[in-house]
């Protein structure tokens, strides 16, 4: 039996023993099985779990807890398959709290094995140390938590920046400044975060020629990252003295615990650990899978949990895959051909359909601007029927904003036959990398 196909007879009786499990133990999907008059053992083959009707994020957000197994009713499990081990956290609920995210003992140690999978597929290595510059959120964070753990499994050591939004009961965060310096007394040489904030961090200790002579790599997780940015983190590496500077993005997700990585600087994002999860791309209404390498919405099946469990769990992207070796690495898996881009991005605004990426990447492309983000309006609040209007809101260099005023908004106006208008604001006013995570890009007020 060749590597393949062992691969795939181990995800089938993975799927199975999945399945059954969730039969048993899994509240959700027990009554989901019910109601869609499914039995278990109908779901054979890898093919056979298109028999399961989709899992939408609502359902999960509803009700997270009943999407844990329950261990009183697996008794015959190991200790290691029924103890939890810790939580993360994922999308916010109806209630507006954050959904748990459940990991045992048994999840954790896959977690790492995954870890450190993906870190080597990246490049990481030996004597290489991380800097993390996720925040430290009040609740624990899939980013932060990832960051950690992979230094703990390949042996690395770690420094986190402990950013985040200061409290005065828990003085432990640090401001942007006090992080250069520590990223910098630490010799890092891998800058792991979220790229707006990495973006503003780089930004930063360049401003303050600080000594990050040793770093080599950019590896981000949370946002997408424009091929403009992607070369502004190679500036910002070359300038440090990086001679070969590599950029790692990573397709990732809290239900994934890990995620797709790029194992080089042009490579698409692949599943390097396909015996732990399944990725399907399908059609949303009919939950039936597209033809392969054709854009639908990807769905996610966990194969090896017994924590937290989803199967045919959407995400919410629009994407499209294929399974076949990486043409960099040679690791077979769900391989992403086209990339991934959320469901909706076309907005209409003034009758006109407007793909907002268009705008976020011409914005990424100016080194002026420090923070921006495009929001959509009525013109009167009040009145429904009022023109929409286009503001963009920049942070930006103060010897920037003549030029920017006079030649942005005519640009923006040739790329999507709107024009805007510019608001310049202070620091912090779009995004406060000290309070926020992730940076509102968009934000539609209609």
């Amino acid at each position: 039996m060749n590597e393949r196909d062992a691969l795939h007879e181990l995800r089938r009786k993975r799927l199975r023993r999945m399945v059954a499990l969730c039969g048993r133990a899994h509240p959700f999907y027990k009554r989901r099985f019910a109601e869609a008059n499914l039995i278990p053992e109908a779901v054979k083959e890898l093919d056979d779990l298109q028999k399961i009707p989709l899992t939408k994020k609502e359902d999960f957000m509803a009700a997270p807890e009943d999407f844990s197994l329950d261990p009183s009713w697996l008794p015959e499990l190991p200790f290691e398959e029924r103890t939890m081990w810790n939580v993360a956290y994922t999308t916010g609920t109806t209630s507006g709290r954050p959904s748990p995210f459940f990991n045992t003992t048994h999840d954790q140690y896959h977690i790492m094995l995954q870890a450190r999978v993906c870190n080597e597929a990246e490049g990481l290595r030996a004597g290489d140390v991380i800097a993390n510059l996720y925040p430290l959120s009040p609740m624990p964070l899939g980013g932060f938590l990832c960051c950690v753990r992979s230094a703990e499994v390949m042996g690395l050591p770690v420094v986190s920046a402990l950013t985040g939004s200061p409290h005065p009961e828990y003085p432990v965060r640090r401001s942007l400044d006090e992080a250069v310096d520590v990223v910098a007394d630490s010799g890092a040489t891998i800058i792991w975060g979220v790229p707006s904030f990495v973006r503003r961090f780089l930004r930063r200790a360049r401003e303050r020629d600080a000594k990050l002579d040793r770093a080599r790599m950019v590896l981000t997780t949370g946002e997408a990252v424009s091929d403009a940015l992607r070369e502004e983190y190679m500036d910002h590496l070359r300038f440090f003295g990086a001679e070969e500077p590599q950029v790692r993005v990573r397709y990732a997700a809290t239900e994934m615990q890990g995620g797709l990585v790029q194992c080089a600087n042009d490579a698409m994002p692949h599943n390097v650990v396909p015996e732990l999860y399944l990725l399907e791309v399908v059609d949303p209404e009919t939950g039936e899978r597209v033809p392969e390498g054709e854009e639908g919405v990807i769905a996610l099946t966990h194969l090896h949990r017994r924590g937290t469990v989803f199967l045919r769990y959407l995400i919410g992207d629009l994407i499209a895959l294929r399974w076949e070796p990486c043409p960099h690495c040679g690791r077979v898996g769900e391989r992403i051909v086209r990339l991934p881009r959320r469901t909706g991005d076309l907005l209409k605004v003034r009758g006109m359909l407007m793909n907002p990426d268009i705008i976020l990447d011409l914005l990424s492309k100016e080194r002026a601007i420090r923070e921006f983000q495009v929001r959509i309006r009525k013109s009167a609040p009040d009145d429904a029927d009022s023109m929409d209007e286009m503001i963009i809101r920049l942070e930006a260099e103060d010897s920037e904003r003549e030029r920017l005023g006079a030649s942005l908004p005519e640009r923006v106006r040739g790329a999507v036959m709107i024009r805007p208008v510019l608001e310049f604001v202070a620091p912090g006013v779009i995004h406060d990398p000290m309070r926020d995570v992730k940076a509102r890009r968009l934000v539609d007020e209609r």
